[in-house]
């Protein structure tokens, strides 16, 4: 039998849920819709790895880029300095003795804001070379994120550069503007002892700026953090967000807490949510957007806490976007990998993985945001990627572009199974434990989807 249809809209076809790709919106999100129409937004998205690794933020950047003027290119960092891999933007070399930190350490030696990161030395005539990737557009201003207390060396950019201003959080955190005289492709971070009094220089980052547009997109990542990292190793979180001051704050994380086998989902929704409130307090209107991790297969092993972590992530006082649900689910991983989307590692991604994932997220956040905005190129790819992601059914492609094949079968009787629901039991557990999808579990288990599920409830597995 031929069946023909668009396999975009279709969820039993492929994979990926397309119905599912959108942002659960709180009030502060529904607000940030007629902000943006008034004036460009500010963005910081916060993570690990899958952010730091940069495929993904690269992406949402571009896809920014291509409606709106971007004002340049977010934070970035000297992170070979902490013993880290360099982004996107510049490569970096030190001179002099520094000391770097991050936010994975338990007691980090520097204080650490949202960057993530910090590198410090004591030695005024130490210097970091930045030389800007061949790829990197043409900047014109530079601006340097540091401690500017009284104890702080002042820095500087050499003859190329004048110091336009010095903006303060209000507490130890500022920000150096320096305005080129001429286009440049490097440059040397250099101290000056104004007086006696300073003895140190604690960097927070560097941010190139080639726009006064208002639009602007911070990709702030650190390789195997957990959301409880950023909550307590980050004693200056607070005044770079003030000087951020975001319109729209996004938060990926999850992937190391579904590996860590003592995640408890109570205390990690108490601490958020502490946190999520000490936000607003200092930025009361921004809207927050939590994503879910994807579904991973780190070393062989199926993540023990991925469906409490996700259904954590959902409970906070936000918006939330659930990716896991909108790859396709518990199990999907394998579907992805099949399509080379993942390293080896089956950790993280692959540049074309990201690049589909950031795709899938920004029709979400832009057609929700700005539907003004012509998104037809993005559906496009979406739509090209997503049909070659078939579940391994019943359901295999033709030799027609938009055409699939149902192939009949063989009548087989299979036992029907049941779950008795214990304490604690979820749709979400119960799915992950029989490794089945929520959606099809709840679908067979109509009687029990308004309601809460009780202990000695029969579930129906298949």
């Amino acid at each position: 039998m031929l069946v023909t249809f668009h396999v975009l809209g279709q969820v039993d076809s492929t994979i990926v849920c397309i119905p599912c790709n959108q942002i659960v919106e709180d009030q502060a999100f529904t607000q940030l819709k007629n902000t943006w129409n008034q004036r460009p937004i500010k963005i910081v998205h916060v993570g690990d790895s899958h952010i730091q690794i940069g495929h993904f933020a690269k992406q949402i950047r571009d896809l920014l880029g291509q409606n709106g003027t971007l004002r340049g290119s977010g934070i970035t960092f000297p992170y070979s300095l902490a013993k880290s891999i360099d982004g996107p933007w510049v490569k970096s070399k030190a001179s002099g003795v520094w000391v770097g930190d991050n936010l994975l350490s338990s007691k980090p030696k520097l204080d650490i804001g949202l960057t993530g990161f910090a590198v410090k030395t004591v030695d005024s005539t130490a210097f970091i070379s930045f030389q800007l990737r061949d790829s990197a557009p043409r900047f014109n201003e530079i601006r340097v994120w540091y401690i500017a207390d009284s104890l702080s060396f002042t820095p500087d950019l050499g003859s190329n550069f004048t110091l336009k201003e010095v903006v303060h959080s209000g507490g130890r955190m500022g920000i150096a503007h320096f305005v080129s005289k001429s286009t440049f492709s490097q440059f040397d971070l250099k101290l000056i002892r104004k007086d006696s009094i300073a003895r140190e220089f604690q960097l927070h980052g560097v941010e190139f700026v080639n726009s006064k547009e208002n639009l602007e997109y911070h990709a702030l990542g650190v390789s195997g953090a957990q959301f409880i990292h950023l909550i307590q190793h980050t004693k200056l979180w607070q005044e770079q967000l003030k000087l951020l001051n975001p319109d729209l704050l996004i938060f990926s994380y999850g992937t190391n807490e579904a590996y860590n086998g003592n995640f408890d989902s109570k205390n990690f929704t108490k601490q958020v949510s502490k946190f999520f409130d000490a936000i607003r307090e200092i930025v009361p209107n921004v809207a927050i957007v939590v994503t879910s991790p994807p579904d991973t297969r780190s070393r062989e092993r199926i993540p023990p806490k991925q469906v409490e972590i996700v259904e954590s992530l959902s409970q906070l006082k936000s918006s939330f976007y659930d990716l896991n649900k909108v790859m396709g689910g518990f199990g999907s991983f394998q579907t992805w990998f099949d399509q080379n989307y993942f390293l080896k590692d089956k950790l993280h991604l692959n540049k074309d993985g990201y690049q589909l994932q950031a795709k899938l997220f920004m029709l979400a956040l832009l057609g929700q945001l700005k539907p003004q905005w012509d998104l037809g190129p993005i559906e496009s790819f979406v739509s090209d990627r997503v049909k070659l992601l078939y579940r391994k059914a019943a359901v295999s492609d033709s030799a027609q572009k938009d055409t699939i094949v149902i192939r009949p079968q063989e009548k087989i009787i299979k036992k029907v199974k049941f779950h008795q629901v214990k304490k604690g039991d979820t749709f979400y557990s119960i799915a992950a434990r029989y490794h089945v999808r929520v959606e099809a579990l709840i679908e067979q288990n109509r009687r029990h989807k308004s309601k809460t599920l009780q202990i000695g409830d029969r579930i129906r597995i298949k």
